[in-house]
C-alpha cells in the first residue's frame, strides 16, 4: 500500500468512525427526548446512553442546544426530501403549497421527539436549514408568478406558514390536533395568500396523506450523513 492510499485509507476510516458515534448520539438523544421530553435530557444523559467517553460529546456538538439545532436540521432536510417524492408533481401551485406545509405538520407531529425539536426551534431560526428556504421560495415564487396566490409579501408569508405549523405542532404535544384543526388552519392559511374560498376548501378537504411506515426518526437516522 502507497503512502497516498494508506493516507486516503486513515482518512476514510477515521469518517466512517466519526459517522458512526454521530450516529450512536442521535439515535439516544432520539430515544432519551421520548422517553423522557427534551427539557429533562441533559448532555451527560445522551454521553452515557451512547456510551461515549466523558468529553467525547463536545467533539461532535459544541453545546446541547447546537445538538437540538443539528436535530432540527436533520428533520428539515428529511421532510423535504419526502415533500419533493410526494408532492413535486402537483400540477396546482396553491394546492402543492399546503400539500407541503400539511405533510410536514402531520409527519412531524406522529414523531414526538421531532415535533418537541422543532416547536423549540423554529421560532428561534424560522427556516431551520437552505435546503428547507430554497424550496419555500421557490415554490411560493411559482405559485405567485402563476397566479395561484397572491400575497404582497413572500417573506411575510413564508414566516405566516411557519406560525401555521408551530402552532399545529403544539396543539399535537397538548394532544388537540384534529382533521378539523388541520382543515381549519389550511384555509386560514390559504384564503391569507389569496386563495379564492371555494377552492381554498376543496384543497384543505382532500384527503389526509399516508404516512411513511418507517417513523421519522428512523428515516433519519437510516439517512446517509449529510
Amino acid at each position: 500500500m502507497s503512502q497516498d492510499e494508506a493516507a486516503d485509507f486513515r482518512t476514510r476510516t477515521g469518517q466512517a468512525r466519526r459517522a458512526r458515534t454521530r450516529s450512536k448520539i442521535l439515535t439516544a438523544a432520539f430515544d432519551l427526548f421520548d422517553a423522557r421530553g427534551i427539557e429533562k435530557v441533559t448532555v451527560d444523559d445522551i454521553r452515557t446512553a451512547a456510551g461515549l467517553a466523558r468529553g467525547s460529546f463536545y467533539n461532535y456538538f459544541a453545546t446541547y442546544e447546537d445538538l437540538l439545532k443539528e436535530m432540527a436540521r436533520l428533520i428539515a432536510r428529511q421532510i423535504t426530501h419526502e415533500q419533493s417524492v410526494y408532492y413535486d408533481a402537483v400540477p396546482d401551485l396553491a394546492e402543492r403549497t399546503w400539500s407541503n406545509l400539511r405533510y410536514a405538520i402531520l409527519r412531524v407531529a406522529s414523531d414526538r421527539p421531532c415535533a418537541e425539536i422543532l416547536v423549540r426551534i423554529i421560532p428561534l431560526v424560522g427556516p431551520i436549514s437552505d435546503t428547507m428556504r430554497e424550496r419555500a421560495d421557490r415554490d411560493l415564487a411559482r405559485a405567485i408568478d402563476s397566479g395561484a396566490v397572491k400575497t404582497p409579501s413572500p417573506d411575510i408569508a413564508l414566516d405566516f406558514g411557519y406560525g401555521v405549523a408551530t402552532m399545529m405542532l403544539h396543539r399535537s404535544l397538548q394532544g388537540n390536533l384534529s382533521a378539523d384543526d388541520l382543515r381549519a388552519a389550511g384555509l386560514m392559511f390559504l384564503r391569507a395568500l389569496g386563495v379564492e374560498e371555494a377552492k381554498a376548501v376543496r384543497i384543505v378537504r382532500k384527503p389526509l396523506p399516508a404516512m411513511p411506515a418507517l417513523p421519522l426518526r428512523g428515516a433519519i437516522i437510516s439517512a446517509p450523513a449529510p
